[in-house]
């Protein structure tokens, strides 16, 4: 996967409660990321196994 090549890619899904924020599934992990379309730029947050929620717990710490 190449986010910085295709930033939304056919399976993304935008995350509810965080605006901007985004989340994609490579193999059997999830990658929380941001993209800002004005600056064409990609920040990957969080990359965490997809099968328990721990990844969106950090988010939660992170973010609040």
């Amino acid at each position: 996967m190449s986010l910085n090549v295709e930033p939304l890619p056919a399976d993304y899904k935008e995350l509810t409660g965080y605006s901007g924020y985004y989340r994609v599934d490579s193999g059997e992990y999830r990658i929380v990321y941001r993209f800002d379309a004005d600056a064409d730029l990609v920040e990957v947050i969080l990359v965490g196994k997809r099968n328990d929620d721990e990844v969106y717990k950090q988010l939660k710490r992170l973010l609040g």
